[in-house]
Order: structure tokens, then sequence, then C-alpha cells
């Protein structure tokens, strides 16, 4: 076992462990890998120059993460936060700065002073009151550095994550790797956004390395909280408004400010790349104005280079799990108050389980800008009258860098057990087969570990099958707000939604759900919350799964067929998953290679594919994209019947989680995430880049419009024919008892025909079902081979259709909406 020390560095080897390379029809392990450990342990005092000469490891491993709080237990929180502060800085400097200078620095700027003149000019205002307006908004925007009070904050903070967490892990060799490359130039901090706590944890663990404190992004949202806004602020907390809109003068001043954090500043820089938390754990697309302002000191020659430092925050259980959850159902998020704070301190008698924080490799924007093939403009003295604007090629080399930085964020993600529970509950919501046992339960996590470990991820399970089992022990009890065992040892979800939560209808950001769907929906978003994690290693491979779904097992197609399909997929759900267009062939390559060696799909040629045998986790990617699909083919629908005419994006959002609503309570949609409101909006989004949709803003309202032809053609795509119009219409109309495998098997034929244009006819439909639940099955009524057995003649008239298979009985109502323009096949 490798000894961490307060004051020392342990340097190991890459650790691998036994991973699955492939798998029967069953999940079962067909090889193995040999595993291969090779440790080292040196012992040095940290400092600058030590650590430059250190060599590291890139392969991720648990042994590299340290749990810092764990030195803190039987020692003195108030002596630690005590102790002496020398500090590493990002960026040497001659001469010293600290945040009033930059200030005044700023106000200084020929850049702020020739605006001030302009403005002067063009309103008729003293400059002497646009000076104290500059004066003003510096004093709103601009950041302290008080030790006293991020001493007292660091103490309040260890006896809260004492008291409510296990473990505070962070992955030393990757904060040393940063330490080494500390001091030349500029460093940036761009964490994942995930909770509030981001970033009084990232100023507390740079306290714990010695690393100055991080001038910190924040939004006007605490500024306005009573003595936490200043609280913050001497913390390092700048403040940002949501909009600049029109405001010339504020995003001078703004960009002015940053650009001085970035070329004078000691202290790194942090901000959140997504621009807010994702309330899905999913990353969300990310935003380019902060991220090309930070760039613009070394496009303009001003800085030699920049080093961007993604951070991925990586929690067991959410703090805002629940109000996450009734945010996304519409309800709107209680204003940040200190009294509202104040009430949220009963969530610390709960159990919170690990955090873990990991830096990926810093990334330099020199190098990357070189291996891109641009130039920089040559330094020249900076002139008031020009603000350098990013080229095409620039703010390209910006979209892309940013893409990067939540890419890496995502591939330095810790998945819990939780996570793995997660997909597995969800997968026996959707396939009707009631609450799992514990027992089934360990025995699919220890499964899907072996999955997703062949998918890149780094599972915080430790051990073998002992160990399964004690985690996920643990992780039920951590999150016993949301699961608990039944009295026959079953794993159920339990009711979270309570009156508390009621909100005036008038304030709701969508509709005003029923009481019945909020107790169903609560607890299935919040489980979806724990999921969406893995679904960056999950996605690729699910959208190709679905592709190849509709085809029989001997049926082969080819690479390219597929690939252009991958890409429809991509597209839509590029918002979604914060998908970069630019790597789209890149990720379906490593997707087909992943599921080959997961045996999902089998390569028959080096361009033709057929599907695999390995139905368990074939079916389990499709449950994963359900949600997605019944809730994009809902708004497409709504936008062929309610938006030939401008529509205004709240009455949108509104109808459409009506509709799904609707659906949910007939049983045509089945999984209640399709009613979150982050997902409409992200459709919308695709749609309107894919010109399914025209974006509009008429006075300051956004309004979208439905482009009919592109719309349909989309909407066809997805499996929606002209006679049924709506794809899951047809689950609408059918009450089935069935297998899980043949029940998914019939919705994904009917969800993505092989022919994508094509017209389901009540005749092909019949075909289709009846070859899809067996292949014996036959027509009683004419004799058809796909036919249904015992057809009972009331067929005709009352719609009624039983079918029988071997061993299995099935039950299906068909409504007289569904036939209306149909004959009978026989």
């Amino acid at each position: 076992m490798l000894q961490y020390h307060a004051d020392s560095v342990s340097i190991v080897c890459a650790v691998k462990c036994a991973t699955t390379v492939g798998v029967n029809a069953y999940g079962e392990a067909t090889g193995t890998r040999d595993c291969k450990v090779s440790c080292g342990n040196l012992t040095i005092v940290p400092g600058v120059k030590e650590i430059k000469n250190m060599e590291f490891e890139t392969t991720r491993s648990l042994l590299a993460f340290k749990d810092i709080l764990l030195d803190r237990y039987g020692t003195s929180d108030f002596m630690w936060m005590s102790q002496g502060w020398q500090p590493h800085v990002a960026y040497l400097h001659t001469l010293k700065t600290n945040p009033q200078k930059i200030k005044r620095d700023v106000l200084q700027s020929p850049r702020v002073q020739h605006v001030i003149e302009k403005a002067s000019e063009e309103e008729h205002v003293p400059k002497e009151e646009l000076c104290k307006t500059v004066k003003s908004i510096l004093d709103e925007i601009g950041y302290n550095r008080q030790m006293p009070v991020i001493r007292w904050l660091g103490l309040l903070l260890l006896k809260v994550l004492k008291r409510t967490c296990s473990s505070l892990y962070v992955n030393e060799t990757s904060i040393n790797r940063v330490l080494s490359m500390m001091g030349d130039n500029p460093v940036i901090f761009a964490p994942s956004h995930r909770s509030y706590g981001d970033f009084i944890l990232m100023s507390y663990v740079c306290f714990h390395y010695k690393i100055e404190i991080p001038a910190i992004a924040a939004g006007m949202d605490f500024h306005s909280m009573w003595l936490m806004g200043r609280v913050l602020r001497d913390c390092c907390a700048f403040f940002m408004r949501r909009s600049f809109g029109s405001d010339k003068l504020y995003w001078t001043i703004f960009s002015e400010y940053v650009q001085k954090l970035v070329t004078d500043g000691e202290a790194p820089v942090e901000f959140f790349i997504e621009g807010t938390r994702s309330r899905t754990a999913k990353s969300l697309m990310p935003k380019f104005g902060f991220l090309s302002m930070t760039l613009v000191p070394f496009l303009t020659g001003r800085v030699p280079d920049i080093t961007i430092v993604p951070i991925n925050i990586s929690y067991d259980r959410t703090l805002e799990e629940v109000l996450f959850a009734y945010e996304l159902l519409g309800v709107p998020k209680p204003k940040e108050s200190t009294s509202g704070l104040i009430k949220a301190l009963n969530m610390l008698n709960e159990r919170y389980g690990k955090v873990h924080i990991d830096f990926a490799e810093p990334m330099s924007v020199r190098d990357l800008f070189q291996s891109s093939g641009l130039h920089r403009v040559q330094p020249t003295p900076e002139s008031p009258q020009v603000q350098h604007t990013l080229s095409a090629d620039e703010m390209a080399f910006c979209v892309e860098l940013a893409h990067r930085v939540v890419q890496q964020q995502r591939c330095h993600s810790v998945i819990s057990a939780f996570n793995l529970i997660s997909i597995i509950l969800n997968n026996s919501v959707l396939e009707g087969t009631g609450p799992p046992p514990v027992n089934e339960v360990v025995a699919n996590v220890s499964w899907l570990k072996s999955v997703m470990e062949m998918l890149g991820a780094l599972i915080d399970i430790q051990g073998g099958p002992a160990g399964v089992e004690a985690a996920v022990k643990n992780a039920i009890a951590v999150h016993n707000s949301l699961v608990t065992l039944t009295p026959t040892n079953h794993l159920k979800l339990v009711k979270v939604h309570t009156a508390a939560y009621k909100t005036d209808p008038a304030k709701l950001k969508g509709h005003s759900l029923s009481e019945q769907t909020m107790d169903v929906a609560v607890p299935m978003v919040m489980l979806q919350h724990y999921l969406n994690p893995c679904l960056h290693y999950l996605i690729g491979p699910a959208m190709v799964t679905l592709i190849m779904w509709h085809l029989d097992d001997a049926v082969e197609v080819s690479k390219e067929d597929v690939f252009r399909k991958f890409i429809f997929l991509r597209s839509l759900f590029a918002y979604e998953f914060a998908l970069c267009a630019a790597w789209a062939e890149k990720e379906f390559e490593d997707s087909v290679k992943q599921l080959e060696v997961l045996s999902v799909v089998e390569p028959v040629s080096s361009d033709r594919l057929k599907l695999g045998n390995h139905r368990k986790l074939q079916i389990l990617l499709l449950n994963l994209l359900q949600p997605f699909l019944e809730g994009y083919l809902t708004v497409c629908q709504l936008l062929h019947q309610t938006a030939s005419a401008p529509c205004s994006e709240r009455k949108l959002l509104k109808s459409t989680q009506k509709k799904v609503e609707e659906l949910l309570t007939s049983g045509v949609i089945l999984h209640p995430y399709s009613l979150s409101l982050d997902m409409h909006a992200s459709a919308l989004q695709a749609l309107t880049s894919l010109r399914a949709v025209n974006r509009l803003k008429r006075n300051g309202v956004v309004e979208y419009q439905a482009q009919t032809r592109k719309l349909l053609e989309v909407t066809q795509k997805l499996g929606v024919s002209n006679s049924l119009n709506y794809c899951p219409k047809y689950m609408k109309s059918c009450v089935m008892w069935i297998d899980p495998y043949k029940y998914h098997q019939l919705l994904m034929i009917l969800a993505f025909p092989v022919k994508m244009n094509i017209t389901l006819t009540k005749k092909k439909m019949h075909k289709e079902i009846c070859a899809s639940l067996s292949s014996s099955t036959f027509c009683k009524a004419c004799g058809n081979i796909y036919g249904i057995s015992n057809l009972p003649q009331s067929f005709h008239d009352s719609k009624t259709l039983e079918l029988h298979t071997t061993g299995l009985g099935i039950a299906v109502h068909a409504l007289d909406s569904l036939f209306a323009d149909a004959h009978l096949c026989c």
C-alpha cells in the first residue's frame, strides 16, 4: 500500500486491472487482459524546481487520488487554516500587483478612456460623471483578496465537509503536473460546474496545495446576497452580468478587466466554461465569450502563452439534486439569498459520500494554435481605437478549444457505484420488470463496471465481488432519499415529491403538471441525473446500436450507411450531449470499434457490419436513448401542429410539456425524463441548427417558426411516416404484455425503419410486428407466414388483435385511429 504524507509526493505508475475484452450474448467474459502493476515511490519536498523535474504518468488510476480530508481528522482545523502562506503563483511578474491596482489600471487604460470620451461626446455627459460610472462598475466587478476571510471560510468548509462527506479525493499526480508548469505564463482553471460548491471546493484545494487562490468569475446572483456577496468577493470572486446586451461601456470595462487579470495578475483565473450549473449532470454546450476575452492577450502578443487546465469535479451525491429535478420540470429556482442559504443548512444532516477532483493535462494555447496552422498578429503599441476582434479562423479555434476543455472535463470524471445503479434501475423501469433484487443489482453493477472500463471510464469500485457488493450497499445508504430496499430486499425508488414544492402556476416555466405526474417524474428525473454522467462513454455506441437495431441479425449493412445516419442523429443530439461536429468521424470509428469488442456489432468485412449477439447490452443502450427519442419526437410533432406561424419559446415549452404529460399518462411515452424543459430547449436549438425551424427575436421575445418541409424530413428520419404522423402513436394504440427484449425490438423497428421515408401501412406493420415477435408465427386468417396465430373473426370489427407465440401470450388492443385509413393485410 502506498503511504502518502502531508509533506511528500508519491509518484505511481499506471495500474491496469484485469479488463474484460470480450463478452458473449449473456454479458459473460470470454477473455481477459493480464493485470500489470509496477509502482515506484519517490519522496521529495514539493517545490516548483523539484516538481518541474518529475515525470508524470498519464494513465488514470484510483491510486493517484489522495483523500485530503483524511489528514484533517485528529488535528486542529484552526491551526491548519492558520498556517503560513507562501503560495505558488501562476504567472511571475517583476512588479507585483493587487486587486485595487488592477481596477485603477483598467480605468486608466487607453481603450476605456477612449470609450469614455466617445460616450461623453455622443450622450453629452461630462467625462467626470462617466468616470464615476466606470468606477462604480469596476467596484461591482472587482475582486478582493482578504486572507483572514479566506481562512475563516475555509475553516467553516472543513467543518461542513467532515460532517457531510466521507472523502475529498484529489488526483495528486495531476495537480503536481499543473504545479510544474506554473510561473512562466498565465494559467486558467476551467472546472466542470455541477453544484454551487464547485468554486468553494476549488479554492480549498488550491489552499491545500499552496496555489494562489484563483480569481473566480461568478454570476451576479451571488452579488446581491447580503453578507455572502461581500464574503465571496473577499475570497477572490469577481462578478459578471449574465448578459451585456448592447451596453458597450460595460462590455469594454469587463473585457479589459479580464485581460488585465490575464496579463498582470499572479493568480490563476477560474471560470466555468459551461456558463452555469448543469442541472442534468451532463456537460452543457460551452460558452465562448469569456474564453475569447482571455485569448486576446495571447492573440495580440501580450503574453507568450496561456495554460488552460480543464478540471472535473465528480460528486457521489449532488447537494441540489431535488432542486435540479424540480427546475427541469419547470419549477423556478429559488432566488439566491443568505436566508435561503441558512434554511438549506438542514441538508448538512445528510450524507453526500465522496467527491473526486481531477486536473486534466494542461493545454498550451500556443501549441494548439500553432498546430492549427494559425499565426498571431505581431505585438504593436496598444491603440485605443482598435479593439482586437477575433477573425473567423481565430473564432473557429476558440470554439474547438472550448469543446476540447469540455471533452477533457468529461474524460476525467470518476464514475460512482450509484451512477451504474442508476443505469440498472432505469433499465428495469423501462422493461417493466419491477424493482430488482439487490443481489441482481450487484451482479449487474459488476458486469456494467467491466463494460464501462472497456469504454475508458474510471470506476470508483475497488476489489472483486466483495468490493462491488460493499460499494452498492454504501451507495444505497448515501442515496437513501431516492432509493430504498423493500422487506424482500428489492431496490426501488422512493416518493420524493411533497407539497412544499407547490408553486403558483403563473410562475412556472412550463406546464402545470398534475400531482400524480410529479409523484412519478421527480424521482425518475433525479435518477436520470445520476445516470447522465455515464452518457459521455455510452452515447456514441448507443446511437450506432440504435441505427443497426432494426436489422435482422443476419443482415449486413455498409459502414457508410451507418455513418450517414449516425451524422444525422449526432447533429440532432448535438446540444443535448455537447457534441463537436468536427470530431464526428473519429467518434463514429471509436464507437464501432468499442461495439465490436463488446460483441454488440460484428465486422463482416472492412466496410460492412452486422449486429452481434450481446442482446443484454444492446437493449440497455437503446433504453438510454429512449427518453431523448420520445422527447424530441414530441417537440417535432408539436412544431408541425402549432408553429406554422411564429410561436414564443415560452409558449412552445409549455405546450410541449403538456403534450408529453398527456402521452405519458396514456402510456405512449414511457420515461418521465421526456418532460425535461432543458431537453425541449436543446431540441429547439438542434432543430434551428438543422434549419428545421427559424429562431426569431422580436421586442426581446424569442420565437420559433417551423420550416415544414425540412421539419418533416427530420421527423421522418426519426421514424415518423406520413400515415402515422407520430411514431409513438402506434405504442399509444397498443397495450402490450410482452417480453422486454421483443418489446424493444418492436419499438425500435417502428422508431427507426430500415428505409427512412417508408410509409408504415397496416400491412407493413402487421408483418413487422409479427416478424419481430417470432419467426414461427403465422396468420390463420390468411396463411401469411408473417401473420398472427389465433386471429379472431371479431378483429375485422373491433380492431382487437390477440397474439400468441411459443410460450408467450401477448394481447394487443389496437384503436380505430391507428387503422383509420388502412385495410387488413389479408
